[in-house]
């Protein structure tokens, strides 16, 4: 899908006579393909949270942007993610959420890998009984990592590995945040909710970024924080929400 001229114009005009992204935008797999390269791909993005893998040798598979990926807890409590594919022949290494103990073990040829990404051990690989071959250097078959940052309890990852550092890319949204340094909740199962949504990503953020909708979808939060309590939110190219002036830190 190509863009004309005119629509992109429609769509950066003052926000009282601006129309909409086209239809296309929010349908067309050529535009999502070029989203996941030029946006997702090319700077920090968030996929999953630290209570997913709370304990050492915790890990998770995370599908994302068609990638397959996984989050471990290591035996010192720090969250790596990497490319969830054996340095071998490719099988994906953790299918489902578990405590792999310590060591990821490829369900093909049972090459296992530290929570550290190092490969371990190759059995057999030199035969029957013979475990080692001199045309397999562990050291350089160690999984394929993915730079991470953890913030908040939220994975971010770095696709491309030439995004700026997490706190230099954030640090508007970091200060933002700096008042609630000191947590007011705790986290935890109960603190935890799950959405599936068969939507483009943007609808989303279109809901997130205004608050039009409240009296008619949520009334009972429009009782209290009201439509006209909330304000928006916009740092362009970083982030984007909204506000409201009933609540205080």
């Amino acid at each position: 899908m190509s863009l004309r001229d005119a629509e992109l114009d429609a769509v950066a005009r003052p926000i009282e006579r601006a129309r909409g992204l086209p239809n296309g935008c929010y349908t067309d797999e050529a535009v999502f393909a070029r989203e996941r390269e030029r946006i997702f791909a090319r700077t920090w993005s968030a996929i999953g949270f630290g209570q997913d893998v709370p304990c050492a040798g915790d890990a998770k598979p995370v599908d994302f942007l068609g990638m397959p990926l996984v989050m471990v807890r290591d035996g010192a409590g720090e969250i790596r993610v990497f490319h969830n594919i054996c340095r071998h022949r490719g099988m994906v290494l953790v299918a489902e959420a578990g405590n792999v103990g310590r060591v990821v073990r490829c369900p093909y040829h049972a090459w296992c890998y530290g929570l550290d990404g190092a490969l371990r051990s190759t059995p057999n690989v030199g035969g029957p009984g013979v475990h080692e071959h001199a045309a397999i250097q562990p050291a350089e078959l160690a999984l394929k990592t993915v730079g991470g940052h953890v913030w908040r309890d939220v994975v971010f990852v770095d696709l491309s590995g030439q995004a700026p550092a997490f706190e230099d890319h954030a640090a508007p949204l970091i200060e933002r945040w700096r008042e609630f340094d000191s947590p007011l909740f705790a986290g935890g199962a109960d603190s935890v909710m799950s959405l599936e949504i068969a939507a483009n990503w943007k609808l989303l953020i279109d809901n997130t970024c205004e608050a039009y909708h409240l009296p008619s979808i949520h009334p009972g939060l429009n009782s209290y924080s009201r439509l006209e309590d909330h304000y928006g939110i916009m740092e362009p190219g970083l982030f984007s929400g909204q506000g409201t002036t009933a609540y205080g830190p």
